[in-house]
């Protein structure tokens, strides 16, 4: 029975009454669109997520072919005293660098020349035993490219963020479309009540 009546009033909207207002038409096909708008949000993260995901697979192509690893060597603090800092190096650790998160390497770049700098710790790679850092063409130092792991998760969470602002913004435009709709229904009772108030209470005078 409650079943029932729950659906005896979703329905009345669309049923043909004298009672029924076309605010009340116009107020049940806001509920309808909306369902049906808020059933493709999982549409619209997938597919922001696999253009993330695109996107960011061809940023992390371009710098794995940018980017090299070139093995480097520790130098001894005695040495590290007189080391030149290479240009690559001042660029890439500049003034940000933490002096205590830092040690002296030595590395050759790709075009065969020796360089050696500071170098943050975050930026050494180490395969086994070997010391290996990122470098440009150049040899200067840069970050470690895109990795998968890090591209997928980046792209699920630009899926997600989207679908939560698309969800968000529909339920945002039905809360504005409902309100704007009471606004005029009660602007109607008022324009109602002005009309039949001044024979309020007065039914029959003047007989």
């Amino acid at each position: 029975m409650a079943r029932r009546s729950r659906t005896t009033r979703f329905a009345w909207r669309w049923r043909r009454n004298p009672l029924r207002r076309r605010s009340d038409l116009v107020e049940a096909w806001i509920g309808l669109v909306t369902v049906l708008l808020i059933c493709t949000v999982p549409l619209v993260g997938w597919w922001a997520g696999q253009s993330a995901d695109r996107a960011l697979t061809r940023v992390a192509r371009v710098q794995r072919s940018e980017r090299s690893l070139v093995p480097a060597t520790v130098v001894p603090a005695s040495a590290a005293r007189g080391a030149r800092t290479a240009p690559g190096a001042e660029r890439a650790v500049g003034r940000q660098a933490d002096p205590a998160g830092e040690e002296v390497l030595r590395w050759t770049a790709p075009d065969g020349t020796s360089r050696s700098g500071k170098v943050p710790l975050d930026l050494e790679v180490w395969h086994g035993t070997r010391l290996l850092l990122w470098t440009d063409h150049q040899g200067g130092l840069v970050a470690p490219p895109l990795d998968h792991a890090t591209a997928t998760a980046h792209a699920a969470l630009a899926g997600v963020t989207t679908a939560g602002v698309a969800a968000g913004a529909l339920l945002l435009a039905r809360q504005l479309l409902l309100w704007r709709l009471t606004q005029r229904r009660m602007e109607s009772w008022d324009r109602a009540w002005a009309r039949f108030g001044q024979d309020w209470g007065r039914a029959g005078a003047g007989g």
